[in-house]
């Protein structure tokens, strides 16, 4: 059943930096008998707005006739918002002609295969012949190119960092090191990028100063734009300053108690 929000939005799926699409597979109890039936799950992301996508999971149903004479595909769309429909059937069509779909699929219907039930392995042959048969032909992989701009931040469980290690302090001032999932979109793919960052802190006589430490290869077109963007998104961010915020508060260092009081009040006034 669809969800019942009003207000359409866009969807994309997720891939790799290389424009790749992962997924997985698994065989569940067969709904109809003649079919083999497999849940497969993708990562989708649902904009928010200009800057913000959140990750939804869609799950689809594979049924594979046993006698190798054809297969039905069901969207499971309770978890999906109002999405716009031609963007969900792009999506729906790229899976289909997805080589990692066909491998994953194919994957199962050979542990069937390996069945001690000879009439179960003979099933799975057909489903699998029927289904190499079918798949699409052609060009269904794609490569990162310099048509996208527009840089998303990518909300997990309502968090825009994660992998975030406790804030540390030496004489040298404090530091923190996490990572964050960056998008760019192509149509309806969002090519997701995450990139590990390291953000020093320190007092600059009655000043905080700051700058960023971000692990990226600046030979890369996308690694440029993050690069030059990022540091001051990070910086205009409040979400992510309070969770900085937060991490320092929870520090308890006796050696550098003032000078850590000291960085929290100035990185507090500069929220």
């Amino acid at each position: 059943m669809h969800n019942s929000e009003t207000k359409q939005t866009m969807l994309y799926l997720a891939s790799d930096e290389l424009m790749q699409t992962h997924l997985s597979c698994k065989k569940i109890n067969d709904s109809n008998k003649d079919e083999f039936t497999f849940s497969i799950r993708a990562f989708c992301y649902v904009e928010k707005n200009d800057f913000y996508a959140k990750s939804v999971p869609l799950k689809l149903i594979l049924g594979l006739n046993k006698q190798g004479v054809g297969m039905t595909l069901a969207v499971d769309l309770v978890n999906i918002p109002n999405v716009f429909p031609m963007q969900l059937k792009k999506i729906i069509e790229h899976l289909q002609k997805s080589p990692a779909l066909l491998q994953a699929v194919c994957q199962q219907l050979d542990k069937i295969a390996t069945s001690e039930s000879i009439e179960e392995a003979i099933q799975a042959k057909l489903a699998k012949h029927f289904l190499m048969e079918n798949a699409a032909k052609g060009i269904t992989s794609f490569t990162t190119n310099r048509q996208a701009n527009q840089l998303y931040w990518l909300t997990h469980q309502n968090q825009i960092i994660s992998k975030i290690s406790p804030f540390k302090i030496d004489s040298e001032g404090g530091h923190i090191a996490f990572t964050v999932q960056i998008g760019f979109k192509h149509d309806f793919i969002m090519q997701c990028y995450e990139v590990e960052c390291m953000m020093h802190l320190f007092n600059e006589e009655d000043k905080l100063g700051y700058y960023f430490e971000l692990y990226l290869d600046q030979e890369n077109y996308h690694h440029q734009l993050l690069y030059e963007t990022l540091p001051d998104q990070f910086m205009d961010n409040k979400a992510f300053l309070n969770q900085v915020l937060d991490e320092m508060k929870k520090r308890n260092e006796e050696h550098y108690d003032d000078y850590l009081q000291d960085l929290i009040e100035k990185f507090t006034a500069s929220i």
